[in-house]
């Protein structure tokens, strides 16, 4: 599935930023790789659970990815990670969120 490529992509992304954001602020790389790792897991649980268990995991991966967001945009703020490169996994995790959103609230 696409789905499952993107996660696997924005897992790779945030870790390597999270190797330049760690000379700045360990704790907040840690969670950085935390919720994007969180988001993939949940998110590939999601999409082979039944009924409730399935929004359910699907939820905890936008809830993931939304931290995943977060921590980047804090990462990018604090300056620790170049506007560039923030702005550009801004963009993919905004895009990762709105798929599990669809995936996890389609009718």
């Amino acid at each position: 599935m696409k789905v499952l490529d993107s996660l696997v992509e924005m897992v790779r992304a945030v870790h390597g930023l999270a190797g330049k954001v760690a000379q700045h602020d360990r704790d907040l790389a840690q969670q950085m790789k935390r919720a994007s790792t969180s988001a993939a897991l949940n998110g590939s649980e999601g999409l082979y659970a039944k009924a409730g268990k399935r929004r359910s995991r699907l939820e905890d991966a936008v809830n993931s990815a939304r931290e995943t967001l977060m921590a980047l945009r804090i990462a990018g703020a604090c300056g620790y990670l170049p506007a560039s490169e923030a702005a550009v996994a801004m963009r993919d995790v905004d895009g990762v969120i709105a798929v599990l959103w669809v995936l996890a609230y389609r009718r």
